[in-house]
C-alpha cells in the first residue's frame, strides 16, 4: 500500500478545523428560543455567549430543558446547550439585551475571523488545486515532476559514484573491446589526436541481439575512462506533452557540455530514432520532433568537443539514415553472440563466486549452450544454482547444469500429464527416428541425450552438441532436414499411422527449405539468385508500402521448390529408419524403459547394425 501525500493529510486537517471553527455551538444539544425566554425569565441563565445568528447559553445549574430532538422535543437534564437567535437582536425581540443586562446575566459578543471566512470559501478550490497537483506528482515519479517536464531524466555517474565496471568485468568480444579502447584514450588523451589533426567519432553506435553485451561494455567505457557518464533510455524522452522531448535532450546535452569531457549513452535509441516519414497517418509526431533534436544536437557539436555518444540498439535497420551519417552515429560496433571461447569465458566470470565441485566440466557446459547469449548464460547459472539449493546441494555439480538446461529450453517437467501406452509407444519411436538418423548421416551434430519425459508443450526431444560453422553448405542443410524428419518417417514406418507430434518439426524443416530457395540460391528453379531479403519483423507502413517482390508464377515455382527439397528429405528419412530397423527398435525399446538415455547408447546400436550390415556380404561370399 502506498503512503499518502502529507501534504493532502493537512489539507484535509485544515478543513476539518476551518468547519468545526464555523460551528461554536457543535456538541451542544439544541433549544428554540422559547423555552431559552422560559429559563431567562425563572433566572436561571448563567452567561450567554453570542456569534452571529447563534448562543452558547449556560445555565446556573442543571435543569431540565426541553431539547430539539429527530424525535421532537425531549426533556433533558442540561446546563449548557445552544439557540438559534432571530437575525436580528432589534427585531422581533428588542428587549433581550436590556433582560439579560437586568437580570445579571454574564453577555458576550464574538466576532469570527475575517480570513476563517474567506479560508473557507476558498477551500474547495485549494483542495481541486492540491488534489490534481498531486495526480500530477504521482504521474511524474516524484514531487518535483510537475515543475520539471523538460528536465533531464539521464542518471549521472561522477566522482561520488563512479562505475565499478572495467573490461576485465566484460568476458568476450575482444574485437569490440579493441575498438572501443580508442574512445577511451580520446578522452583521456585527447591531445594526442588533436596534434595529429585527427578526430575521434562523435558517436559510437553498439549493434547486437538482446543480451548480447551492450549496455555492460558501455558501463565499461566509462568505468575505464573515468568520466562523468549519462546513462538513459530513449524511450524515457518521450512524454504526453507535444515538446517535452526536445526540450529533454536540449537539457542532457547542454548537461554533458558542461561536465566534458564526458560519455552520454542512450540505450534502446531504435524507440526514438527510427526512420522518418514510415509511420501511418499524419499530424505532429512527438517522436520525430525529438528525433530532430538529437540530430540537431549531434551535429552541432564542435570539432573540439569531448563529449562522446554512445547508443545502443538491436533493431539498426530501422534506424534513420541521418542518424548514421558520418558526423553523428558514424562508427558502429557490432556485438554478436559469442562464440564457443567467448561462452566458456562468460561461464567462468559468472561461476566466480559460486561453489563448485569437482567435474564441473565449463566447456562442455559452453559446447551445450550454442546460440545463447551473454544473459542466457548467466541465467543458466543461476538456474543451476537454484537446482543446487532446491535438493539441499552445497555445491554445484554438473547433474545440476543439465537439469537447468532442460528447464530453460523445454521448461519444466510435465509429471501430471497422462500419456496412454500406445501414445508413449509413438514417442519413443518418433525420437528414436531423430536419433537414429543424427547418428547415421555422417557431419551430423553430435547427438547428447534423448528424452521421452514431457517438458513444457514437448513430449520429447532430442539434445546435440553443434558444431559451429560459419557458412553452412547445402549437404549439411539437407542433412538437418533429413533429421528433423526422421520423427515423422519412423511414425509411418514403425507405428503404421501418424501424429501431431511432428508440428514443430515442420516447422523447422520449412523455414529451412524457404530460406534455401529464397534467400540462398539453393532451389532447382532458381539458383544463384535471391528472392527476398528478410530484415526483421514489419516496420510500420514502409514495408507495407513496398511492391512484391515476384509474380505469382514466380511464387508457385517457390512452393514447388520447397516441396521438392523436403520430399526428398522426408524420403531419405524413410530409408534410413527403415535400414536402420534394429537400431530403431533398440532404442525405441531403451527410452520406453528408461526414459532418459545418452547418445552413446544410440551409436552403439548404429555401430552394431552398420557392422552387420558389413559383414552380410563377406559372410555370403
Amino acid at each position: 500500500m502506498k503512503r499518502l501525500n502529507p501534504w493532502l493529510i493537512v489539507l484535509f486537517v485544515l478543513a476539518l478545523f476551518l468547519m468545526f471553527s464555523q460551528a461554536p455551538m457543535s456538541g451542544r444539544s439544541s433549544v428554540n428560543y422559547n423555552e431559552f425566554k422560559s429559563l431567562l425569565e425563572r433566572d436561571q441563565v448563567e452567561r450567554v455567549v453570542v456569534r452571529e445568528n447563534n448562543a452558547a447559553v449556560t445555565l446556573k445549574a442543571p435543569t431540565d430543558v426541553q431539547v430539539n430532538t429527530a424525535q421532537g422535543l425531549q426533556p433533558r437534564e442540561l446546563r449548557d446547550f445552544s439557540v438559534r437567535l432571530p437575525s436580528s437582536l432589534a427585531t422581533p425581540d428588542g428587549g433581550l439585551i436590556n433582560e439579560l443586562e437586568d437580570r445579571g446575566v454574564q453577555l458576550r459578543f464574538e466576532q469570527p475571523s475575517q480570513w476563517l471566512g474567506i479560508l473557507l470559501n476558498f477551500l474547495p478550490i485549494i483542495l481541486l488545486f492540491a488534489m490534481m497537483y498531486f495526480f500530477f506528482m504521482r504521474a511524474q515519479g516524484g514531487q518535483n515532476g510537475v515543475m520539471q517536464f523538460g528536465q533531464s531524466r539521464a542518471k549521472k555517474y561522477g566522482k561520488e559514484n563512479r562505475v565499478p565496471t572495467k573490461f576485465t568485468d566484460v568476458a568476450g568480444h575482444e574485437e569490440a573491446k579493441r575498438e572501443l579502447v580508442e574512445v577511451v584514450d580520446f578522452l583521456k588523451n585527447p591531445g594526442k589526436y588533436h596534434q595529429i589533426g585527427a578526430e575521434i567519432p562523435k558517436g559510437v553506435l553498439l549493434v547486437g541481439p538482446p543480451g548480447t553485451g551492450k549496455t555492460l561494455l558501455a558501463r565499461a567505457i566509462a568505468g575505464e575512462a573515468d568520466v562523468p557518464f549519462f546513462s538513459v533510455s530513449a524511450s524515457e524522452f518521450m512524454e504526453m506533452f507535444v515538446g517535452v522531448g526536445a526540450s529533454r535532450v536540449r537539457t542532457l546535452f547542454e548537461d554533458a557540455r558542461k561536465s566534458a569531457p564526458a560519455i552520454m549513452f542512450i540505450d534502446e535509441i531504435d524507440s526514438i530514432g527510427r526512420k522518418r516519414g514510415a509511420g501511418i497517418g499524419g499530424g505532429h509526431d512527438e517522436r520525430e520532433q525529438t528525433l530532430n533534436q538529437i540530430l540537431s544536437e549531434m551535429d552541432g557539436f564542435d570539432k573540439a568537443s569531448s563529449v562522446i555518444v554512445l547508443g545502443a540498439t538491436n533493431r539498426p535497420d530501422v534506424l534513420d539514415p541521418a542518424l548514421l551519417r558520418p558526423g553523428r552515429f558514424d562508427r558502429q560496433v557490432t556485438i554478436d553472440l559469442p562464440n564457443l571461447k567467448e561462452r566458456e569465458a562468460i561461464l567462468k566470470v559468472h561461476l566466480r563466486n559460486k561453489p563448485m565441485a569437482q567435474g564441473v566440466d565449463v566447456n562442455e557446459i559452453a559446447k551445450s549452450t550454442p546460440y545463447f547469449s551473454g544473459a542466457d548464460l548467466k541465467n543458466v547459472t543461476n538456474e543451476a544454482a537454484l537446482e543446487a539449493a532446491r535438493l539441499s546441494k552445497t555445491q554445484i555439480d554438473m547433474s545440476d547444469f543439465y537439469r537447468a538446461l532442460d528447464k530453460i529450453t523445454l521448461g519444466l517437467e510435465n509429471g501430471s500429464l497422462t500419456v496412454s501406452e500406445q501414445e508413449k509407444k509413438a514417442i519413443a519411436y518418433h525420437e528414436a527416428g531423430h536419433a537414429v538418423t543424427a547418428a547415421v548421416i555422417p557431419g551430423s551434430d553430435k547427438l547428447q541425450k534423448v528424452s521421452i519425459i514431457p517438458r513444457g508443450r514437448a513430449l520429447g526431444a532430442a539434445f546435440y552438441l553443434p558444431e559451429e560453422q560459419v557458412l553452412m553448405s547445402k549437404e549439411r542443410l539437407e542433412n538437418q532436414l533429413i533429421v528433423a524428419l526422421g520423427g515423422r518417417a519412423a511414425e509411418e514406418v514403425f507405428m503404421g499411422s501418424v501424429t501431431s507430434g511432428a508440428a514443430d518439426d515442420f516447422r523447422k524443416a520449412t523455414n529451412i527449405a524457404r530460406k534455401m530457395v529464397l534467400e540462398w540460391g539453393m532451389g532447382d528453379n532458381f539458383k544463384n539468385m535471391a528472392l527476398t531479403t528478410d530484415s526483421g519483423p514489419v516496420f510500420l507502413g514502409e514495408d507495407m508500402a513496398k511492391p512484391k517482390a515476384f509474380s505469382e508464377h514466380t511464387s508457385q515455382l517457390v512452393d514447388e521448390d520447397v516441396k521438392r527439397i523436403l520430399n526428398r528429405a522426408y524420403e531419405r528419412a524413410r530409408e534410413l529408419v527403415t535400414q536402420y530397423r534394429q537400431a530403431m527398435n533398440e532404442v525405441a525399446e531403451a527410452l520406453l524403459s528408461q526414459e532418459l538415455i545418452t547418445g552413446d547408447v544410440v551409436r552403439e546400436a548404429v555401430a552394431r547394425v552398420s557392422g552387420e550390415q558389413q559383414a552380410m556380404p563377406q559372410t555370403t561370399a
